[in-house]
């Protein structure tokens, strides 16, 4: 599948997006006190740690960049 440079734009705009989100909940599940809105925020990073792996996958799909590494070796995981 070809994809325009424009498109390629997005994905890595909406990829950075992801990341930053998911370093923001990592920073505010260790800064919160309440263990049970620590698991929330961290619920929520892992979510947008999910996102991400899947544009990441989707990427390397449409750009032909072989088998995709698994973006959690890349990327810190959420814990609380």
């Amino acid at each position: 599948m070809q994809i325009s440079t424009k498109d390629l734009q997005y994905l890595t705009d909406e990829m950075s997006w992801e990341l930053l989100a998911m370093k923001k909940c990592h920073h505010a599940a260790r800064e919160v006190q309440d263990p049970a809105i620590a698991t929330l925020i961290n619920q929520v990073g892992q979510m947008h740690q999910r996102h991400y792996e899947t544009l990441l996958v989707q990427l390397q799909m449409a750009t032909g960049a072989g088998t995709p590494m698994p973006a959690t070796a890349q990327m810190p995981q959420m814990t609380q």
